[in-house]
C-alpha cells in the first residue's frame, strides 16, 4: 500500500503539490502588482500536474513566474485599471444621489459579466500560449464567449471553497491550505478541455512552443479584420 507509486502515495504527492501550489500564489500576490505573474505561474504548475508531468512543483512555479513577468504584469496592471473603472461606475450608480434608468444598471451588469467571463481565460491563456498581450486579451474574450458553460463554470469554481467553509467553519486551515491550489488544479482540467480544441488545429501540440507572431488562436479573424479595412481604404 505505501509503495511509491501506490495510488495512496500518489494521492498524497498530489495533495501535497496542490498545497505548495497554493502556498507559493499566495506568497507570490503579496507584492500585488506581482499578482498576474502569479496567477500565470500557478494555471502554468496547474497544466503540467492535470498532465502529470514530472517536475518539481517550487522550480516550475519560479521559471513560469519570471518568463511571463513583463507580460503578465502589463495585463495585470489593465486588469486593475478595467475592475477600478468598474467599481468606479457602481459607486456613482449606487451613492451619487441620481436616479439612472434601469437600463443603465443593466448595461453595467452586462459590461462587469463579460469582462469576469474574459477575465477568466486571460491568465491561462498566457501561461499556455506565447501571444502579445492584445492577442492574449482579445483571445480570452472570443474565447469566454465560445465557450460559455465552461467560462461559467470557471467563475463558480471560485465559489466552492466559501461554500465549504460556510457548511463546516471548522475545516478553515485545510481550505486556505488546499483551497487556492484546489482550484488552479481544478481549472486546469476545464481549460485543457477547451484549449485541446486549439491545440489540435494546426497550432502544433505544445502550445507554449506557438511563433510569436502567429496571431493567435484566432489568427484568421485577424487576417479577415485587416482585409476588410484595407478593401475599405481602397473604397
Amino acid at each position: 500500500m505505501f509503495k511509491l507509486d501506490s495510488p495512496l502515495v500518489n494521492f498524497l504527492n498530489k495533495v501535497a503539490d496542490i498545497m505548495i501550489l497554493g502556498i507559493l500564489f499566495m506568497v507570490a500576490c503579496i507584492p500585488v502588482i506581482t499578482a498576474g505573474a502569479s496567477f500565470t505561474a500557478a494555471y502554468y504548475m496547474g497544466f503540467k500536474m492535470v498532465k502529470n508531468e514530472e517536475t518539481y512543483i517550487i522550480k516550475g512555479f519560479l521559471k513560469a513566474f519570471k518568463e511571463n513577468f513583463r507580460q503578465a504584469t502589463i495585463i495585470w496592471i489593465l486588469v486593475l485599471l478595467l475592475a477600478a473603472v468598474i467599481m468606479m461606475d457602481y459607486r456613482i450608480i449606487l451613492y451619487s444621489g441620481i436616479e439612472f434608468v434601469s437600463w443603465v444598471r443593466i448595461a453595467m451588469v452586462s459590461v462587469t459579466l463579460v469582462a469576469a467571463l474574459g477575465l477568466v481565460f486571460v491568465f491561462p491563456l498566457q501561461a499556455r500560449f506565447q501571444n502579445t498581450v492584445k492577442h492574449t486579451i482579445k483571445n480570452a474574450f472570443l474565447m469566454a464567449l465560445s465557450h460559455l458553460p465552461s467560462a461559467f463554470v470557471l467563475i463558480l469554481v471560485y465559489a466552492v471553497p466559501y461554500f465549504i467553509l460556510y457548511l463546516v467553519p471548522q475545516i478553515f486551515p485545510v481550505v486556505f491550505l488546499l483551497g487556492f491550489g484546489g482550484i488552479f488544479y481544478f481549472k486546469s482540467f476545464v481549460l485543457l478541455r477547451v484549449f485541446r480544441k486549439y491545440e489540435s488545429t494546426g497550432l502544433g501540440d505544445d502550445a507554449n512552443n506557438l511563433e510569436e507572431n502567429s496571431g493567435g488562436i484566432f489568427a484568421e479573424s485577424e487576417r479577415m479584420e485587416r482585409e476588410a479595412m484595407n478593401k475599405k481604404a481602397e473604397d
